[in-house]
């Protein structure tokens, strides 16, 4: 680390610290690392770290606590740094401290939890021979919590049937011209453009589609209802 940058990291860490020798291990900053991105959903946790630095920049074994001054959030370990919301579509800051040295406040965003996948027609669509387009697939991502549908989120639609190794010899594709498409949700929570299943010219389509329609919570898990189907018929 150059003196400039060391100076600055100083500069930019001791505010709040009213004497530099109040701190023991010539600790002088506090380098946080907050979970990326900042956002989780109610009902998870998020995990906060941070490093003690001397003026070396160099990491300082130090005993760091967590806090934060909002009702909002509820710091489940203040060692660990481990955070949960209160309240789902809230925010809330979280802060390191380590004596009379604090770090920036990062402000950690609760989602609604995505908590379903709403198809309303699994009906076959039938796309006739002077036609190119399917119906649209019309799915919507739920909450159970009373902020309702969401808004913001993926919903991952992708052709399963019939299989094609390779990509290139497909008959049949999705509205961006692909095998799988990645759409937000709008206000309602259902797509914010229209998926729909087409056929290509100048080649002979499937006699039926089958199109998956999921998602992920921000943890990763599928959210529940993943995996539900959509049938289009080729004449």
């Amino acid at each position: 680390m150059t003196r400039g940058a060391r100076v600055a990291l100083v500069l930019l860490a001791v505010a709040g610290c009213s004497s530099l020798d109040e701190l023991a291990d010539g600790v002088i900053a506090l380098e946080v690392r907050p979970p990326d991105p900042p956002i989780i959903e109610f009902g998870d946790t998020a995990t906060f770290s941070a490093r003690a630095l001397d003026e070396n920049g160099d990491s300082v074994e130090a005993d760091i606590r967590w806090v934060t001054p909002d009702t909002t959030l509820t710091i489940v370990d203040t060692a660990a740094g481990l955070v949960a919301g209160r309240y789902p579509a809230v925010t809330g800051r979280v802060q390191a401290q380590l004596g009379s040295l604090q770090g920036g406040f990062t402000t950690l965003t609760v989602e609604a939890r995505a908590d379903t996948i709403i198809v309303p027609e699994t009906v076959p669509d039938s796309v006739e021979a002077d036609e190119t387009v399917s119906n649209p697939l019309v799915a919507r991502l739920e909450t159970f919590d009373p902020a309702g549908p969401l808004a913001g989120r993926s919903l991952i639609f992708e052709i399963v049937a019939p299989t094609f190794g390779d990509p290139a010899a497909r008959t049949v594709e999705l509205s961006n011209g692909a095998l799988a498409d990645t759409v937000q949700t709008a206000a309602d929570g259902t797509p914010s453009s229209p998926v729909v299943v087409q056929r290509l010219a100048g080649v002979v389509p499937p006699a039926s589609v089958t199109v998956q329609v999921r998602s992920v919570q921000r943890r990763g898990t599928p959210v529940p209802g993943s995996g539900q189907a959509f049938t289009v018929l080729f004449f």
